[in-house]
């Protein structure tokens, strides 16, 4: 597989859209199959970046993200191309647009997301309750970024990464 990464084009609009419903139809099957409409995708990621996954210029995922929080919002790939490496790729791309540690909300059923971000290296900060139902807040913490701890009066002149 041949995949290319960038960020949003207009043109990619249509393609997301209906991409964004197949995906969310596949992951949250506790959900009615009507829940998801393609509109969902132009009121859940405006104002957000938004990185596209390419295959033969037909895009196959994308992830959206809410840079002043460094927060990711959205991370969809086609269930055709699930377990290939685009999740991790878009993932490693997505880098790029925190200005802070990463944090994203992912549905306590989503047993399968759960793992796949643990597995990239997520940890849960915290569980709580949303419109969907129960969720756990996670972080990414990054090895080159400081951290705001308070340092014992030793440790004041040393900077402490993750």
């Amino acid at each position: 597989m041949n995949l290319f990464l960038r960020e949003f084009l207009e043109t990619d609009r249509k393609t997301l859209r209906e991409l964004f419903v197949s995906a969310r139809n596949a992951a949250f099957s506790w959900s009615a199959s009507d829940a998801h409409k393609l509109e969902d995708f132009d009121i859940v990621t405006e104002g957000e970046k938004i990185v596209v996954a390419v295959v033969s210029s037909d895009p196959i995922g994308f992830a959206s993200i809410w840079e002043p929080d460094s927060f990711l919002h959205n991370l969809f790939v086609h269930p055709n191309f699930q377990g290939q490496g685009v999740g991790r790729a878009l993932l490693a791309y997505c880098e790029k647009y925190f200005s802070d540690i990463p944090t994203l909300k992912c549905v306590k059923a989503n047993k399968n997301a759960r793992r796949f971000y643990q597995a990239q290296g997520w940890t849960v900060r915290s569980e709580a309750v949303g419109p969907d139902g129960p969720y756990v807040l996670m972080e990414k913490a990054s090895p080159n970024k400081v951290t705001n701890y308070a340092p014992s009066a030793q440790d004041a002149a040393k900077p402490r990464l993750l």
